[in-house]
Formats: structure tokens, C-alpha cells, sequence
């Protein structure tokens, strides 16, 4: 049994849709059948089907450090493919309610990736095949990200050094998710909804968009 996620194998579907928000998890988990609570310790993970479809939800919490670890478990326990469903802030193209598919991340040098990539520049970009077709089920657009790990440091040159470089949006898990996924050996993939545009923190009731995101990336699965 894993340090954190009180789970033992089969329990976990090779499936898993990551999430920050345990509402969300709730959410989601609500919207399957027969879901089942199979860990709440830490990181609660629900178990269940979908039009027959075995999957597991996670609330893997904010930021990356967090992500890894419950990504780290969650392969022990059988996973195989992952996709977060989470917020991003919009550098400003985007906008709230828009959705996502990010294909690569930035991220700053250190932090986590630099302890599993000491040195060297680590693999931030998800499963291609896996990317396009979230894409196309989902009608989303398609760009990268800036995986960032101080929500609140983002100020106007923030916002205007990465827009300058091509980025559309700014969130906290990407890049560990797409990192590790190379790493571990399992696929990646990363659908954000726009939640605000940077600058601005006005929560937002995202819930019937996430709702209907979640549905299309179980049927595109």
C-alpha cells in the first residue's frame, strides 16, 4: 500500500481524471455509476463506470509538488493513462469558460522537476495521440501553458513576458503531470477551463462546464 493513498491494487481504474478541487472529484464521482470511495486519506479517489467504462477520480490538491505525489501512487496502484480537468487563468486570447488542451508547459528551473531532473531541462509535453483527440472531442483549442508555482505572483510583465513568447494561459500541474508521465510510463493529458484572466481572482461557478468537459473526455477515453 502506498505512503498516502490507502488503496490496493485493482482498486484504481488504469484511467484516472486528475483534479485539484475534492468538490470536483465529488462532482465527477457523482456523475458515475456506481462510484465508490476507494481511498480518503490525503487524496480522495472514487472508483466507478461510465457507459461501462471503468474510471477512477483523484483530487491530487494544488501545485505541483502535491500532483506528484499522488501521480507517483496512483501508477503504483495500476494507472495507465491520466488527464487533469482543471482552471487555468487566460494571458488574455482566452476567455473565461473557454477550454484548453494543453500540448507542452513552461516551467522554472528547480522545484520539483528539478529533483526528479537534476541538471537537465525535463520533458514538458503530453501524449500527442492522446492531446489531438481530447482535441477534437472537445472542439478546444490547443497551445501550451505556464505551469506556475505561486498563484499569486503573476503581475502585468508576467502576463506580457510569456504572451510575447506564445503562451496562452497560466496553472500549477501541468508541467508535473506531463514530466512524470514520460518518466513512469504512463499517458498524459491536460484539459483546462479558463477561470479567469490573469489580474483578475473573481471565482467564477465553473461547475455545469465542468460537467460537460468531463463527459466528453470520458467518451473521447
Amino acid at each position: 500500500m502506498p505512503y498516502h493513498i490507502w488503496a490496493k491494487q485493482g482498486d484504481v481504474a488504469p484511467v484516472v481524471i486528475g483534479v485539484g478541487d475534492p468538490a470536483r472529484a465529488r462532482l465527477f464521482a457523482s456523475l458515475m455509476e456506481e462510484a465508490v470511495l476507494v481511498n480518503e486519506n490525503r487524496y480522495p479517489v472514487y472508483t466507478g463506470r461510465i457507459a461501462g467504462k471503468r474510471i477512477s477520480v483523484v483530487a491530487h490538491g494544488i501545485g505541483g509538488p502535491s500532483a506528484a505525489i499522488a501521480l507517483e501512487e496512483l501508477k503504483m496502484l495500476g494507472m495507465e493513462t491520466f488527464v487533469r480537468i482543471g482552471t487555468a487563468g487566460s494571458f488574455g486570447e482566452l476567455k473565461i469558460g473557454d477550454v484548453l488542451v494543453a500540448a507542452a508547459a513552461a516551467a522554472p528551473a528547480g522545484g520539483v522537476l528539478g529533483a526528479y531532473f537534476p541538471g537537465h531541462s525535463p520533458p514538458l509535453a503530453a501524449d500527442p495521440l492522446l492531446t489531438l483527440k481530447l482535441a477534437e472531442a472537445l472542439k478546444a483549442s490547443v497551445g501550451y501553458v505556464v505551469s506556475s508555482d505561486a498563484f499569486y505572483a503573476e503581475d502585468p510583465n508576467f502576463v506580457d513576458f510569456w504572451r510575447r513568447r506564445g503562451a496562452l494561459a497560466v496553472e500549477m500541474e501541468c508541467a508535473t503531470a506531463m514530466a512524470l508521465g514520460w518518466l513512469r510510463g504512463f499517458r498524459t493529458g491536460c484539459v483546462l477551463v479558463i477561470s479567469n484572466v490573469v489580474g483578475s481572482h473573481e471565482a467564477v461557478d465553473l461547475r455545469l462546464k465542468f460537467v460537460e468537459v468531463f463527459k466528453k473526455v470520458v467518451e473521447a477515453l
